[in-house]
């Protein structure tokens, strides 16, 4: 598949002059169909999409059952006469899950690297395509059919910073990863953890203190803080903060969600938070409110 019908998107995969359908009824705009029993087509191994909702699907099938279904899935003939899913996994399980024997289906040829391409591009242009299987799709793109970011971004419509911000998701540790897909964690609580070394620790944090992305950026702030001063960088004052007062600043920033500074005086000492706006402080009252409950 050449990088020029890459670069017109999905709908030239899915251009009806170009598929050569075998068998069909020609329907009024011209589109060739077949319906198919959906009990003689298997699964794309291809599909990059790891966990489908279930609500969402029930959802599709309820509207299959009203309306049909409105657009039909592509597929491949194979060999023992069954049928390989090409696109529209969610329109088949939905077909499924409504009770219906056949489905609309375009039949073509294709080789299995243009099946592979299809469904990745398929399910990267859907609103909802997880985050971790997104980037995924991106590395199987780049390395599987050497095209670079700029020609995803390009081809993708999305920002180049995006494409380089998913595909860092993937250095993450594998129960991170596995909270982001299950969706307990965000994109951008995800982002924020790419590169610590106490990634998981935080994911935990996160999600049992249901941390902002603000308060999660605050926390690694701090993290960073805690291992480049003071231990491993000289001291710069005379009366720096010794490591236990440092510590204690990087827990009491944990539990509140923003920075903080111990500084000591005589027998005691002043605690210092940050805040940029009245937001930030209302979060704190929050937060501190909480704490307080348990």
């Amino acid at each position: 598949m050449s990088n020029k019908n890459l670069g017109r998107g999905l709908s030239a995969f899915l251009d009806m002059n170009n598929l050569q359908p075998t068998v069909a009824n020609v329907t009024n705009d011209g589109k060739s169909v077949l319906n198919i029993n959906v009990e003689d087509i298997v699964r794309n191994p291809y599909q990059p999409r790891q966990i489908f909702d279930e609500e969402n699907l029930d959802s599709l099938a309820e509207s299959i059952k009203r309306k049909g279904v409105l657009q039909p899935i592509l597929v491949v003939r194979l060999d023992n006469g069954k049928y390989q899913l090409v696109a529209g996994e969610r329109r088949l399980r939905g077909t499924k899950i409504a009770g219906l024997a056949e489905i609309p289906a375009i039949v073509t040829d294709m080789k299995a690297e243009d099946q592979l391409e299809v469904a990745i591009l398929e399910n990267i242009q859907r609103e909802d395509l997880n985050p971790l299987d997104e980037a995924e799709a991106y590395r199987r793109l780049i390395e599987e059919f050497q095209h670079t970011q700029e020609e995803l971004s390009g081809i993708l419509g999305k920002s180049r910073s995006h494409i380089t911000n998913i595909l860092r998701l993937l250095s993450l540790p594998e129960d991170v990863k596995s909270l982001v897909r299950n969706g307990k964690l965000t994109f951008g609580h995800a982002r924020t953890l790419v590169g610590s070394a106490e990634a998981s620790q935080l994911a935990r944090q996160i999600i049992e203190q249901a941390l902002s992305v603000r308060e999660t950026e605050n926390i690694m702030k701090n993290v960073k803080i805690r291992r480049s001063d003071p231990l491993n960088a000289p001291a710069k004052k005379k009366h720096s903060a010794s490591p236990e007062i440092a510590t204690a600043a990087g827990q009491i920033s944990a539990l509140v969600g923003l920075e903080v500074r111990i500084k000591l005086k005589n027998q005691g000492g002043i605690v210092e938070i940050d805040f940029k706006n009245f937001e930030e402080l209302d979060a704190l009252f929050q937060k501190l409110n909480r704490l307080g409950e348990k």
